[in-house]
């Protein structure tokens, strides 16, 4: 004789069944800051007990902005599995898939969620040696929270890098030409070296495109954290 489902599970899975994902522009947790031909950003914002259904369409960064705890579940899935996010979380997800989201928690959860518009950002590449293989989906935290540090994650035709400069410190020009996206995590003031100034707060997304050449010092007396991405020219023609 096979178990009884509880009715909470029953309702859990006829929940997850009946829902049509939107895409996430529809959705009203996600607001639209950046749009080009190259990514779609948005700010987005799950206040408590709130919920929605969305689907991605492409390959996707998410930054976390605080910390914060979300159930997430995928098509088919029952709404359970709870995650917990870190303010400054930054984790490469693959789009073409419909995501449940709930916040059970009394905290809201922030995060700016960038989608790659060119498929050739992806965590997905060929080695020589290996073949085919997956690369890390998120950034590692830093060892010291506290001193200045620069970690980051390969995406093929494009680099995500977690930064965090005290006062003084600079984080320099991309190696190679690239347009970029610059995503605060605190408050930043972030000084360019024509004396010309980025004052943003956090979720703040900055389209700086192609052509820096130089560094970025933070001009304040407090620490500051952002994410950027930097989308290779060459391989996104």
């Amino acid at each position: 004789m096979k178990p009884l489902l509880s009715p909470a599970l029953l309702l859990c899975s006829a929940f997850a069944v009946a829902q049509t994902a939107v895409d996430i522009a529809a959705d009203p947790h996600y607001h639209l800051l950046i749009e080009n031909d190259q990514v779609r950003v948005f700010a987005v914002t799950f206040g408590p007990n709130e919920k929605a259904y969305v689907r991605y369409e492409h390959n996707y960064l998410v930054v976390t902005l605080r910390d914060c705890e979300l159930v997430l579940w995928g098509e088919g899935s029952s709404p359970i599995p709870n995650f917990r996010f870190s303010q400054g979380d930054v984790r490469f997800f693959f789009g073409g898939h419909a995501e449940g989201i709930r916040n059970d928690r009394s905290a809201e959860c922030r995060n700016v969620t960038v989608e790659f518009l060119n498929p050739k950002v992806t965590s997905y590449s060929y080695q020589t040696e290996a073949g085919w293989v997956f690369s890390a989906g998120a950034i590692s935290a830093p060892v010291d929270p506290h001193v200045k540090f620069v970690n980051g994650i390969n995406l093929g035709a494009a680099v995500a890098q977690d930064v965090h400069l005290l006062a003084g410190d600079s984080f320099p020009a991309p190696e190679k030409p690239a347009a970029e996206l610059l995503i605060p995590i605190t408050d930043v003031d972030l000084r360019k070296q024509d004396d010309t100034h980025i004052r943003k707060s956090p979720g703040d997304a900055v389209w700086i495109g192609e052509g820096r050449k130089s560094a970025l010092t933070n001009a304040s007396n407090s620490p500051a954290r952002f994410a950027v991405v930097d989308l290779w020219i060459h391989q996104a023609e």
